[in-house]
């Protein structure tokens, strides 16, 4: 299985989506689109990944490969940057521990391989602030 998760901020902070799914072989199991009020673009970047553990665990996988565009996420939820905001330590926090058990490969991937979820956490600020 693999996963992908994107965040999205109209001002930083400001309107925010998360947009994350997961796929099997190519097609698309699970995808969530939520509005998250207003955040910052890292903020909404840790809570797309978070949505994404928390159903990747709902479903029992052990094993999954999850992308994702923003590097400072990635690097960090992989120990090799510093964490320098509580805030984000505290979602870096969250996520460390939904892995837990789980044998999860993070990657970063350019904007230009997250179309999904890119347009997902998009979606998901459109339809709160023109509806």
């Amino acid at each position: 299985m693999t996963g992908f998760f994107d965040g999205a901020s109209r001002g930083n902070p400001g309107h925010a989506g998360a947009g994350a799914c997961i796929l099997d072989g190519g097609e698309a199991v699970w995808e969530c689109s939520e509005y998250l009020g207003s955040k910052t673009n890292n903020e909404a970047e840790y809570m797309a990944l978070i949505y994404l553990l928390r159903e990747a665990k709902a479903r029992g996988l052990r094993d999954i490969e999850i992308h994702g565009d923003s590097k400072l996420v990635v690097c960090q939820v992989r120990r090799e940057w510093k964490i320098n905001l509580p805030h984000l330590r505290e979602l870096a926090s969250e996520a460390w521990g939904l892995m837990d058990g789980m044998n999860v490969k993070l990657a970063w991937i350019p904007r230009s391989e997250n179309k999904l979820a890119d347009a997902l956490s998009n979606k998901a600020i459109d339809d709160q602030i023109f509806y």
